[in-house]
């Protein structure tokens, strides 16, 4: 397995082995052993249980004692979920497409008084506003607008770093980490110019996040609004009825 060093190695090993289950690698829909995988892999058998938690967590995966682990094939199909937070261009990826970056516009910009509440900064604090247009095999898909805090950057940086994902950005230069995201989800319609973004019709209707990225202190970290076009992302969740009781 190929290591990021920005990313848990737990994470990583659940993101290779979700691939691998898509792939339909394993037969019967059974996975192998924690040390058959471990040593597949070429990490701990500790890393794989943390990296099966998380699949089964997302129902991905099923465990039965005595029995073993399975596939749920009606979860795995699901290319995005509202509970997952993903790269931009793994979740194009995974729908099936080709992601390349077409924009990056990079600004500093005062926070006006809804970010500046969100971020938990003054009115008026200069922001690192970065925008980014993410095709799918040449289609714009995903417009994002990410604002950084520039009193959190601690070293110094290029801007083709900020081609980058967001959470690499503020490990490397703020050296800080992404725990968790909130994000309100927000139907939107395509106006002004978020008609040339996605190069869409004005009047269409696509997915707008508003997201607030947060360390493991519940320190705020960074802010996006986030666009999705329609039908090319479409995001499902998964409700378990324990969870209702």
């Amino acid at each position: 397995m190929r290591l990021k060093p920005n990313i848990p190695m737990a994470i990583q090993a659940s993101n290779v082995l979700r691939q691998q289950l898509r792939k339909k690698r394993f037969p019967d829909n059974r996975l192998p052993s924690e040390h058959t995988i471990a040593a597949d892999l070429g990490i701990s058998r500790g890393t794989v249980r943390q990296a099966l938690a998380i699949l089964e967590q997302e129902g991905i995966i099923i465990r039965h004692q005595g029995s073993g682990t399975f596939v749920n094939p009606h979860v795995l199909q699901i290319d995005a979920r509202v509970d997952v937070a993903y790269e931009f261009s793994e979740l194009i990826e995974a729908a099936g497409f080709t992601p390349t970056i077409d924009t990056v516009e990079v600004k500093r910009l005062p926070a006006d008084a809804e970010v500046a509440q969100q971020l938990a900064v003054a009115v008026g604090a200069p922001l690192l506003v970065i925008h980014k247009v993410f095709l799918a095999s040449g289609q714009p898909t995903i417009f994002v607008m990410e604002r950084i805090p520039v009193a959190l950057i601690r070293e110094a940086y290029d801007d083709n770093e900020l081609h980058n994902p967001i959470f690499t950005f503020l490990q490397e230069r703020c050296q800080v980490e992404v725990d968790y995201i909130l994000s309100a989800i927000i139907p939107s319609l395509v106006e002004g110019d978020l008609v040339a973004r996605l190069g869409v019709a004005a009047g269409q209707t696509c997915l707008q996040f508003n997201e607030v990225f947060y360390s493991p202190s519940n320190q705020p970290l960074a802010q996006a609004t986030v666009f999705f076009r329609d039908p090319i992302i479409r995001f499902h969740a998964l409700r378990k009825m324990s969870q209702m009781r």
